[in-house]
């Protein structure tokens, strides 16, 4: 699994960098085998990245393997993984809906019906507080409470799954969410909303049956 693992990390920063989801050495990934958590190194460019450069942290932030620096917001993906059982991936990115949102909104209604499937009924925005530190870790835990998306205000944007394919889909299905919802707003007219109650089944069918 380790060498699984990193081969993963490895293609996930490259497939969100090409996707337009991170600039530069921005944003982080992580994938968590219950006792460890594998997460990119600090400041190291996604296009260079090898499965060797990948950090293993224990759930207190111990590194375990790597001679290169953990992420500097490993204190996140440690309170998301001790808060969620379920969480295996985690993504942290910085795309350019989310971050609008992350400035002028308290949450982002899931408008759309695979929003509502895969994110839950709302995109949440955490309290701000400074990046990399334990307030922003358990704000960004709290705010994403049983969703898979969380927006960090003034920051970006955080989505989890039980694995990176699932995270990833997440994390493209809250970003075309966030830019349908501030469209819809441009226009001046009604937004129409899903019930609650569809809402509800909609998360329950994907849970069920969708989620593979």
């Amino acid at each position: 699994m380790d060498k699984e693992f990193r081969s993963i990390i490895v293609q996930a920063c490259r497939k969100m960098l090409n996707e337009d989801l991170v600039k530069g050495t921005w944003g982080n990934v992580s994938i968590t085998d219950g006792e460890r958590i594998y997460i990119t190194p600090s400041g190291y460019p996604y296009d260079k990245m090898k499965e060797e450069d990948v950090i293993v942290i224990d759930y207190e932030g111990n590194v375990i393997e790597g001679s290169r620096v953990p992420s500097s917001e490993w204190k996140m993906h440690v309170a998301i993984c001790k808060a969620r059982k379920d969480v295996k991936c985690i993504l942290h990115t910085h795309p350019i809906y989310a971050s609008i949102a992350s400035v002028t909104m308290e949450e982002v209604p899931s408008l759309i019906e695979d929003s509502a499937m895969i994110c839950g009924p709302e995109i949440r925005v955490a309290k701000y507080a400074d990046p990399g530190s334990w307030e922003l870790a358990e704000n960004a835990a709290e705010a994403l409470g049983n969703n898979s998306a969380v927006i960090l205000r003034n920051h970006g944007l955080v989505n989890v799954g039980e694995s990176f394919n699932e995270a990833f889909v997440s994390a493209k299905v809250t970003e075309k969410n966030i830019q349908v919802y501030i469209e819809a707003l441009k226009l001046n007219r009604e937004i129409f909303h899903i019930p609650e109650s569809n809402m509800k089944k909609l998360r329950e069918k994907y849970l069920k049956f969708y989620r593979q």
